[in-house]
């Protein structure tokens, strides 16, 4: 019985891929067999960057690359990132690190073996005190919108973002669903099925209507 549950689960087209970072490596994978387009929708643009400053940089070279080799062999690639505006980010940032837990988080939350990694890569130096943390990782998220994602089309959005997405030639995605609480963190999911792709390409269309484009590029393709 438990060989015949797991082949059918081996052969369905929507799989549990873990937390972050590790749901990352499905991105990052969908990202390289991308065609002619890559929808993206996450609540901040440097999606993990204080977590995992590695990956971040890997998932940020995975899409530049991918566009480089689709416009070397003379095709468009349209990538598209959706994230919250900056009013919106701040008040995430401060929901997200609370005043209440900020001295047992910098004691026993991750914050050191976080803040090891993000100062070696990015060559600064992140304060004990949650104010000037809080001021750091907003002016990160900036420069990420206006400087490290510039090859993309760019939406800032108002509002709730109860799912991330990462939909890639309209066929097949990964998204991942915040958990919020002690353990803030989100869990990932990869998909193949096309009744689930298209509703998260719906779910991307109404992100979309409480956006405003702020670079020029392709124009937005709806979902059908």
């Amino acid at each position: 019985m438990t060989r015949d549950l797991r082949a059918v689960f081996d052969h369905l087209t929507t799989k549990e891929c873990g937390s972050f970072p590790s749901y990352m490596q499905e991105v990052e994978r969908l990202i390289g067999e991308a065609r002619d387009s890559i929808y993206i929708a996450t609540d901040f643009p440097a999606h993990g960057v204080w977590t995992d400053r590695g990956r971040y940089g890997g998932y940020v070279k995975a899409l530049e690359n991918r566009k480089a080799e689709r416009v070397r062999r003379g095709h468009a690639l349209d990538i598209q990132i959706l994230t919250l505006d900056a009013e919106s980010r701040e008040r995430a940032l401060e929901t997200r690190f609370p005043e209440t837990r900020w001295k047992d988080y910098v004691k026993k939350g991750g914050f050191t073996r976080s803040r090891r990694m993000y100062e070696e890569l990015e060559n600064t130096q992140v304060p004990d005190a949650r104010a000037g943390f809080l001021a750091e990782m907003a002016e990160r998220q900036t420069r990420a919108f206006d400087a490290d994602l510039r090859f993309a089309q760019r939406w800032q959005h108002r509002g709730l973002m109860p799912v991330y997405l990462w939909i890639v030639d309209g066929e097949k995605a990964v998204f991942a669903i915040p958990s919020f609480g002690d353990q803030q963190t989100e869990y990932g999911f990869v998909t193949e099925e096309q009744g689930l792709v298209q509703a998260l390409l719906s779910v991307w269309s109404r992100y979309v209507e409480r956006a405003d484009r702020v670079a020029s590029g392709p124009s937005l393709v709806k979902a059908s």
